[in-house]
């Protein structure tokens, strides 16, 4: 006898309705691919060959045996790993579905475990389905011995769902800032088999960069995409992105003053200004530090899978 009250099963039972729809539901991502991703070409590549072609020739690959590797990308923040990992999923022809930590947060004992579950349901039942998972060192942590117990199952979840993920038809990309707060075990092959850095921009980039962003806005015609890349050493991709946006956002202003002439343009000097105003966000300790994280993850092997590449 509850005396009206709903009892604990009732209770629970629309929350985790509620919970479950709130997680990604498979979609087909759609967009024009590595065509919109400057630089990065030996990035491409590596993943083309590895990952896209397998993915895009299914029955060749069964032939050798081979299925999509989980990946793991991983380096400074605003490099690009979550907009390359979203152009990956417009290259292939299957499902997709980007989860970050708060779709498989719960505040019920267990119910992370069972986000995690019914989204790798979700994924198998609308094979082949690319899932990418961001912020991927939040979801698995590395556990202390005071937590452990408390995350653990998660962390076991995520492992039990991983193995073999690829002959269900689910395809694995992950990224993050932080692989040294993952779970050793999360990244033994077979769960994270291949594991990318990808680093800051180089010159030649940078130059792609600014002319992609700049290619469809109104802007001078004796811009020069050399210079502003020399100017702009050290910063990653959201860095010029911002620049780019700064200074489009000054001539919309300027333009909506004068309606009745042309759109007044983006200009060499307006970006060096913006430029020279902006300071990079990923300072040079930080560098340094990633690129001690580098050296950890990078192995020894050098024809092992493991490679540091991206932008250089």
């Amino acid at each position: 006898m509850n005396n009206g009250q709903p009892t604990q099963k009732e209770h629970q039972a629309p929350m985790k309705a509620a919970t479950q729809q709130q997680q990604s539901l498979p979609v087909r991502a759609r967009g024009s691919g590595f065509r919109d991703v400057a630089g990065m070409d030996e990035l491409k590549q590596l993943v083309t060959e590895g990952f896209i072609n397998v993915l895009n020739n299914r029955e060749c690959a069964k032939a050798f045996g081979l299925t999509p590797p989980c990946l793991l990308l991983y380096g400074p923040a605003g490099c690009g790993k979550t907009f390359f990992a979203e152009k990956i999923a417009e290259e292939v022809n299957v499902h997709f579905m980007k989860v970050v930590p708060d779709d498989i947060a719960s505040t019920l004992i267990h119910g992370t475990q069972e986000k995690i579950a019914a989204l790798f349901k979700q994924a198998a039942k609308a094979a082949p389905t690319l899932i990418f998972f961001d912020e991927f060192d939040a979801m698995v942590p590395r556990c202390s011995n005071d937590d452990r117990n408390y995350q653990n199952g998660e962390v076991n979840e995520f492992l039990c769902m991983l193995n073999n993920a690829a002959e269900k038809g689910i395809y694995v990309l992950a990224a993050t800032n932080h692989p040294e707060r993952i779970d050793k075990a999360v990244l033994r092959t077979g769960r994270i088999d291949e594991i990318i850095y990808v680093a800051m921009p180089d010159a030649q980039a940078r130059e792609s960069l600014f002319r992609l962003t700049l290619s469809k806005l109104p802007i001078d015609d004796c811009i020069n995409y050399t210079k502003l890349a020399e100017l702009t050493n050290g910063y990653n991709c959201s860095d010029i992105s911002y620049i780019v946006k700064a200074a489009s956002r000054k001539m919309f202003n300027a333009s909506i003053l004068k309606q009745d002439e042309p759109y007044q343009v983006i200009t060499q000097s307006l970006l060096e200004e913006t430029i020279a105003r902006k300071a990079p966000s990923v300072s040079s300790r930080d560098l340094r530090e990633y690129e001690r994280i580098r050296s950890e993850f990078s192995p020894k092997d050098a024809g092992c899978l493991y490679q540091p590449i991206g932008f250089h």
